[in-house]
Formats: C-alpha cells, sequence, structure tokens
C-alpha cells in the first residue's frame, strides 16, 4: 500500500455543513491539527449560537446511530455537543448569582469516555469527545490550549481555561481557621472530617469543599472569611455564597439526569466528575463510587489555580475514602 495513501485515509475528517459560511476554514484547520495530534479525541464539533457548524471526526470513529433522514452527517456527530452547549448555557443561568463569570468550560467524565464544551466567545463553542475515561484529561488539556490559542490570536484576553500551565500545587501552613458545619451524629467521623477539611481547604487555592452521602449534605467547609478573600464577596456575601452552592448541588441532581442523556450516544457509564470552570475559579463534584448520592464538591475563586485545586480536592476525597 502507498504510505501516503495511508496517511491521507488516517486524517481526521472534517464533516461540514453544507449552509455555513467558509468564514470558519481556518478555525476547522485548527481544529483537525488538534484532533490529529491528540487520539483520544473522537471528534470535536463547532456550534455557533445553537447550530453545528462543522464537526471533526476521527477517521477510525463509528458514526453515531439515530441521525434523522434530512440530517447532514456533521449534524448527527454534533448532536451531543449541541445539546451540551445547551446544558450549559442554561446552568450558566443558575450560576449567575454567584458573580462569578460566564461558565467557559464544562467536563464531563465517565469511566468510558466524556466530553468537554469550551467557549470561544459569545454564543461559539467547540465541544469534543472521547471514548475513552483516562483519555478525557488528555482531550482536556489540548483543547484548553487550542481555544487559548485561538483567542490569542483574534486579540482577545486568554481567559486561561482549566488555569494557568505550569501551577503547582504549592505546601501551606496548616492552622487557619475554617468555618465548618458538621451534620454527622458519629462524633469519630466528625473529628476526623474536621481534620481533613483543616488539611487542605486554605485561602491560596481550594476555598470550599462539602460531602454528601446519599444526597444529604455530611460535612462542609471553607476558607471565606480569610482576609486574603474578602475581595470575593464584593457583591455576593458569605453566608449567600455558602446558600448557593447548596442549591447548586440540589439543582444539579435533576440536570445530571439530563446530562447522562447528553452523554448517552458517547457512553452510558455513569457520570464520575464534572467540571464548571467559570471565568473567576471553578466548581467541582467528585463521587466516591458507584453510589450517585455519593460524592464530594469543591470550589476556587482563583482562575490560575484551578488545575491546582482540583489536585488538593483529589488529596482532599483520598482522606474521605478512609474506612471510618
Amino acid at each position: 500500500m502507498n504510505p501516503d495513501a495511508s496517511a491521507a485515509v488516517s486524517e481526521p475528517r472534517l464533516l461540514s455543513v453544507p449552509q455555513v459560511s467558509q468564514s470558519y476554514g481556518h478555525l476547522s484547520k485548527e481544529c483537525r491539527t488538534t484532533v490529529a495530534a491528540c487520539p483520544e479525541i473522537r471528534s470535536m464539533t463547532h456550534v455557533v449560537s445553537n447550530t453545528v457548524v462543522f464537526a471533526v471526526r476521527e477517521a477510525d470513529a463509528v458514526p453515531f446511530s439515530g441521525g434523522l433522514p434530512w440530517e447532514d452527517e456533521a449534524d448527527t456527530e454534533g448532536r451531543p455537543g449541541r445539546r451540551l452547549v445547551r446544558w450549559v448555557l442554561e446552568t450558566e443561568e443558575v450560576m449567575r448569582r454567584l458573580d462569578v463569570g460566564d461558565l467557559m468550560r464544562t467536563l464531563v467524565v465517565t469511566p468510558e469516555g466524556g466530553m468537554q464544551c469550551s467557549r470561544l466567545h459569545s454564543a461559539q463553542y467547540l465541544v469534543g469527545i472521547s471514548a475513552s475515561g483516562p483519555g478525557c484529561d488528555v482531550m482536556d488539556t489540548s483543547m484548553n490550549r487550542l481555544v487559548s490559542k485561538i483567542r490569542s490570536e483574534r486579540h482577545m484576553v486568554d481567559e486561561l481555561p482549566g488555569g494557568r500551565p505550569g501551577e503547582v500545587k504549592e505546601p501551606f501552613v496548616q492552622g487557619g481557621s475554617l468555618f465548618m458545619h458538621v451534620l454527622t451524629r458519629d462524633s469519630q467521623e466528625a473529628q476526623r472530617l474536621r481534620g481533613v477539611w483543616h488539611r487542605h481547604l486554605n485561602p491560596g487555592d481550594l476555598h470550599y469543599a462539602a460531602y454528601y452521602r446519599d444526597w444529604s449534605l455530611v460535612c462542609s467547609g471553607d476558607a471565606f472569611e480569610h482576609q486574603e478573600l474578602e475581595d470575593s464577596f464584593a457583591v455576593v456575601s458569605v453566608a449567600a455564597r455558602r446558600a448557593i452552592y447548596r442549591d447548586l448541588v440540589s439543582r444539579l441532581r435533576e440536570e445530571l439526569t439530563d446530562l447522562a442523556g447528553i452523554i448517552a450516544p458517547v457512553t452510558r457509564a455513569p457520570i464520575r466528575r464534572l467540571v464548571l470552570d467559570v471565568v473567576d475559579g471553578a466548581f467541582y463534584m467528585h463521587w466516591l463510587g458507584d453510589a450517585e448520592g455519593d460524592f464530594v464538591v469543591g470550589v476556587t475563586f482563583r482562575q490560575p489555580k484551578v488545575g491546582v485545586a482540583e489536585e488538593r480536592l483529589r488529596d482532599l476525597i483520598a482522606e474521605v475514602r478512609v474506612p471510618h
């Protein structure tokens, strides 16, 4: 076989909607280059104002089933992405009360695959799909890099999706005061959880964490009252923010069912990680096992520290998992 012909066959396919202007030619080339360089990405879809503009699909990927007779191949491939963008916009409205900016990056991970939605700018999104659970982090990193590159070329501010590259988790001196709300009746568990929260929450990166069991709050704590964070509460008070995060978890209980339906063409495995990355920080949701209602959420207000704060949350979760 001609090696050049073999290489051509392996190139990602560009699935375009015929009616779309050629003005997205440069962007589609950038997406093809990213997908070609990242085997963990099954496909990437460009969505503008709830319309699929184009999709780039890995050459060997099996097309999604369920396409309607009048749909283009790009529409069928891009349907999960278009639906995810709609979910993101609805969730963004719920989060506006926090005064932390738009929801610019959403990452949904299961053991068998996941999706990532990135905002290029108003009404324009890129949605990536990975058919591998472990591959979701690689996909996420590649898409963050692509979005930063595109925004830079368009002379727009780099919003640091996923945090600032190269940031490291710095040790901090334990002993800062935290607000704690512990509801477990097991005194030994309560004492253990207080220790865990004091070892990981701090004013530098991970600012809030809450542990839920069977959708009921077991423990929450935050560093909101630390003087280093006082500028974060100029509009939304500390008490209001605590209440909003509890309300957000309650709302997500219903919205996660919709999210599972959105990623169903990719995988029907249960969601085990959700990241809602806003302009000023991020909200994380990590499940502890197979039980739908057992999870830990975390929050940071520092955008450069979004990746570091999630590392810190994983450390906290590792201690929460210890049998009690």
